[in-house]
This record gives structure tokens, sequence and C-alpha cells, in this order.
């Protein structure tokens, strides 16, 4: 299914350049080049696969290698250690996603090459990115949303992706001022300081916020500043893209995610929570928790929604991740080197409201210490131990008789 693909963007645009990176560009036969000099790695669980870690490029020459050759692919944050799935992955399994999502837990979810190419299609019927000369992608290409509207549409549909090593303003306008209708996605919080910081968006097409809830107020500020549409788009890593606001108007409410993209169609639970029927959604997780659904053509989700026909909207997530700036964290992980800075002394973790809409959620740790033990420098030791991304925001002490969960 995919060489076919493959052969016919060869075809037709092989010279030309697939991918922007940090040392240069690359054209898609380039791609297939290094493809075919990379050799796969060996795993007890896996046998055969190809690791797809690093920048932008690495990914991308990963992906095509197991795709060519027929074999699985993990595709893995760079700042991540690899987890090697528990259980064996299903027959059929193209795709390794690594990811924590709502459930707080971090685990493996295995994807058919049909599954992930129904997502890499949907989307790029349904954002009409044939309209597009290049994706911009200042967003990990290692999660689900940067993964399946840059790079694999790339690989799938011969549109270019310029990678970005961070989404700083100075890179972004000089990635913009070469292309003509560019595509832009972001998490909310990168489109918050994209319009503080007075981002050229004079070559965006399509600009696409997806991660977290997209407020009112930013989504009119930046059609105010630049006369920019922000559409929302909201899904799951484990289906795929699930709604999509394609409208050219504003939203009335934060809570509106747009309506059910074709192909797809959802119920809700008896806890309200939003059951998807979909073609991409995966062949399921390494290790199972209590009371989910994640097997096709289903998948139960986290996230309580009212529905109004074919239109979504969001009320809340019962599940434990924690989203700090759509960047998805595990309460217990965070818990756990907190645990160990301190000696073994346990400690518990949650996230809880932030002021700042854009970024979600706070960390909120909770030990069972004297307040006078929380000082200035106690913390910054436990903190050492921590990505900047898991340090919390906010802390408790609590009896040391408490039962911490």
């Amino acid at each position: 299914m995919f060489g076919e693909r493959w052969q016919q963007i060869l075809k037709t645009q092989g010279d030309e350049i697939a991918l922007w990176h940090s040392a240069g560009v690359v054209s898609y036969r380039d791609l297939e080049k290094r493809a075919s000099n990379l050799a796969p790695q060996i795993c007890p669980q896996l046998g055969c696969f190809y690791l797809a870690q690093g920048d932008g490029l690495q990914i991308t020459i990963a992906l095509l290698a197991a795709f060519l050759a027929g074999l699985p692919v993990q595709v893995v944050e760079k700042d991540r250690q690899r987890r090697i799935p528990v259980s064996r992955p299903p027959a059929g399994t193209a795709l390794i996603k690594q990811t924590v999502g709502s459930s707080g837990v971090r685990r493996c979810q295995f994807f058919s090459f049909a599954q992930i190419a129904a997502d890499v299609d949907r989307l790029h019927a349904a954002l009409g990115l044939a309209a597009c000369d290049a994706a911009l992608a200042p967003l990990s290409v290692a999660h689900s949303f940067g993964l399946t509207t840059t790079v694999l549409q790339t690989l799938l549909h011969g549109l270019p992706t310029h990678w970005l090593p961070t989404p700083f303003p100075a890179g972004m306008n000089e990635a913009l001022k070469d292309k003509q209708c560019a595509f832009l996605p972001g998490v909310p919080a990168m489109w918050k300081a994209w319009l503080i910081a007075g981002l050229d968006l004079r070559n965006v097409h399509l600009a696409v916020s997806a991660g977290s809830i997209l407020t009112i107020e930013l989504e009119s500020r930046l059609r105010e500043s630049s006369g920019l549409k922000l559409h929302n788009l909201y899904g799951t890593s484990e289906c795929g893209a699930i709604s999509y606001d394609s409208t050219s108007s504003p939203r009335r409410l934060a809570s509106d995610l747009g309506t059910l993209l074709p192909g797809v169609s959802a119920q809700l639970s008896a806890e309200d929570r939003l059951l998807v029927q979909s073609d991409a959604v995966g062949l399921g997780y390494d290790e199972n928790l209590s009371g989910e659904l994640f097997s096709p053509p289903d998948h139960l989700t986290s996230d309580v929604i009212s529905l109004d026909g074919d239109r979504l909207y969001y009320e809340r997530c019962l599940g434990k991740g924690i989203n700090v700036a759509s960047r998805k964290l595990s309460p217990g992980e965070i818990a756990a080197k907190i645990s160990q800075s301190m000696g073994g002394l346990r400690a518990s973790v949650s996230g809880a409201p932030s002021r700042d809409p854009e970024r979600v959620q706070d960390i909120v740790c909770h030990l069972n210490l004297p307040p006078k033990e929380l000082t200035q420098e106690f913390k910054a030791h436990i903190c050492s131990a921590l990505a900047p991304w898991e340090v919390p925001r906010r802390w408790t002490t609590l009896p040391a008789d408490t039962v911490l969960v």
C-alpha cells in the first residue's frame, strides 16, 4: 500500500524539496537514499524494528525506512527513554506510539499502516492541505498531532515539511518568508506566544490549533491582528482526528470542538464519555487498564462531551493525565522522580486548573512534611531531577499520617 503511493510521489516530485531542517534541505529521492542506508534494530518484543527518535529529519527517515521495509517503527520523543512494549504487538503493526495521553500512564499504542493512513488522508482532505505549499513543524513531530499533520503528510501526500528545532519567532519568520501558502499547526500556548511576539503570519494559508481548549479570546485576538481564522481540531492519539471547526467565522463558545470529520462517528457512553468509531482507531495498548475500550473500530475516550447533531462540545476530562500547555504528563512518573530525590519519602502529584487558560493545568505536589521544611532550597533540590515542564508550580504539605495516593 505505501510503496505505490511513495513511487507516485517520487515520479511526480522526486527532486523537489521534501524537508527543510537545521542543516539544509533534502529531496524525496534524498530521503529514500538515506532511508535505504538505515539499519533496523532488534527488540525482544518487536523483532526487527526501526526507532524514530531525534530531530525532524531523523524521524522522517526512520518512518520511511520502516514503511518501505514493512517493519514496525516506534516513535519516541527526543527527551524520553524508549519504552519496551510489555506485550507483543498484534499482527500487522506498522507504527507504535509511546504516549501518556489522558490516562496519565505512559504506554505503547499499536497501529496498522491502514489505520495511520486513514487518519492522515482524512486530515489532508478535511483541512484542504492540497492548497498549501508546505507544512511548518515547530511542534514535536513525535507527538500524534505533529506527526500526522507534518511528516506523515510529506511521506503519504508529498506535502513538504519545514521542521524547526524550536517554535521561536525568529526561526518561524525565516521559515515563512519563502512560503506562499503555508500550513501552520500549533497548540494554544504556542499561538498565544506567537501572537504576543507579533509573528508575521501573512504567508500562512491555514492556521490550526489542537491539544487543549482554544479560548474565544485567543481566537478573536488572532483574527483581529492578522485576519486569520484559527481552526480548532480535536482528536486523541488512539483514534486520530475526531472533529474540526472548518468555519470561516469565529466560534461563540470555547467548548465548541467543531463537527465530526467524514468517516468518523460517535456516541456517548453512560458517563457521557465520547465513544468514537473510526477506521483510524488503533489496534490496542501494550498494557490495558480497567474499563478501557481501545479496539478497532471503537475507542472510548476519557473526555466528557455533549453532542448537538454532529457538533461536539467539550465539558471535562476524567483521565488522570496532567495537561501542561498541551503536553500530556504522567503524575506517577513525576511523583516517582520526586520521591527518589527525597530518598524514598512518598510524594503525590496531581493537576489543577491554571490561571493561564493556554497553560491548562499546573502541577501540584503533595508531601508529608511540616510546612517549615518546604524551603526554596528543598524545592530546588527536588526539581533538579525533573524536566522543566515537570516542575510543580504549587506545593502542599500534609500531616505525616496522611496516606498519599
